[in-house]
């Protein structure tokens, strides 16, 4: 585990794609880790300006680059990609070693898209598809794939079809990253104070405010993997695992309010229905600071997962 400190125009293409593609071997070797279908996808876009996260995504280009053969040219799919911080980076980060990356960003977010116009650099970028992870738009075309802090924002179902899609996309040899905050064993054992100090604040600030709120009968939007888990849904996805790691960061009260953000994160942390979750992330937010006071703490643990792997 490594430990890290805080620290124009381009086209768009709307692409719908009405058949699924079917992935019956992948689903049959995955029965055993349980998985169950829910088509839910959305984006998070709240936490991409915080140093924690911006530092650990550079990282892990870093990483990537060293995988890749040397050229003076690469392709990238950035999936899911929001306003475009892991294109920027990649764009960034390559040029230091004399490389161009040319990039696509795919989101079902048209409005997160539209933002990336604007801030990512123009000659960094073919182009821009609103679209699905689990129906990809492409033939195979890519050298890498970027799923950054994203992967666990898909259903189950979706997690297995949309790791299948990237890999039919990937040329051979090409390199898949994905790196998540969320999952299981992402809090070390010394942050299990805060959490649970954290929760309890922020069950009585919502119970204040809304005294009649009915819980959910879902602890959380999808189930969490662990690492092993997310390396062997990979694996069976037609990849070569060739890092696994998890990076030990340490998170601002600000980025800890904007996990808070994270809807999906807000719904199970409080149990909330879809009707009460803006009301859940405000009573989270709310309790991140007088939690902090309370623990002395001026940075909260969290551990990153980062997989790197091959197509074969």
């Amino acid at each position: 585990m490594e430990s890290d400190q805080p620290a124009a125009s381009m086209a768009f293409q709307l692409r719908q794609m009405k058949d699924k593609i079917g992935f019956g071997q992948v689903r049959k070797k995955l029965n055993r880790l349980g998985l169950h279908v829910r088509e839910r996808v959305q984006t998070f876009e709240p936490f991409a300006g915080q140093h924690a996260y911006i530092g650990v995504n550079e990282k892990l280009v870093d990483r990537i680059l060293k995988r890749l053969p040397e050229r003076k040219r690469y392709q990238l799919l950035d999936i899911a990609a929001g306003t475009g911080l892991m294109t920027r980076v990649a764009h960034w980060r390559a040029r230091v070693i004399g490389a161009e990356i040319d990039s696509v960003l795919l989101d079902i977010d048209l409005p997160a898209l539209r933002e990336a116009r604007k801030e990512v650099p123009p000659g960094a970028v073919k182009g821009c598809v609103c679209a699905s992870t689990d129906r990809l738009p492409f033939t195979e075309a890519f050298d890498i794939a970027v799923f950054a802090n994203s992967i666990h924002l898909l259903d189950d179902q979706a997690k297995v079809d949309s790791l299948a899609e990237t890999s039919r996309v990937l040329h051979a040899g090409g390199v898949l990253a994905v790196n998540s905050a969320f999952y299981e064993g992402a809090s070390p054992d010394e942050s299990r104070p805060f959490y649970g100090r954290w929760i309890r604040r922020s069950i009585a600030e919502i119970s204040q405010a809304m005294p009649l709120r009915k819980k959910s009968d879902r602890a959380q939007a999808t189930r969490s993997l662990s690492a092993s888990g997310y390396a062997e849904l990979i694996a069976c996805a037609g990849f070569q695992i060739l890092e696994v790691r998890e990076r030990r960061v340490l998170l601002s009260q600000a980025a800890v309010r904007a996990i808070s953000s994270y809807k999906d994160f807000a719904m199970g942390a409080l149990r909330a229905t879809e009707e009460d979750a803006a009301a859940a992330s405000r009573a989270l937010q709310a309790s991140v600071q007088p939690t902090f006071r309370d623990l002395q703490m001026k940075y909260l643990p969290r551990k990153w997962l980062e997989i790197i792997a091959v197509k074969t």
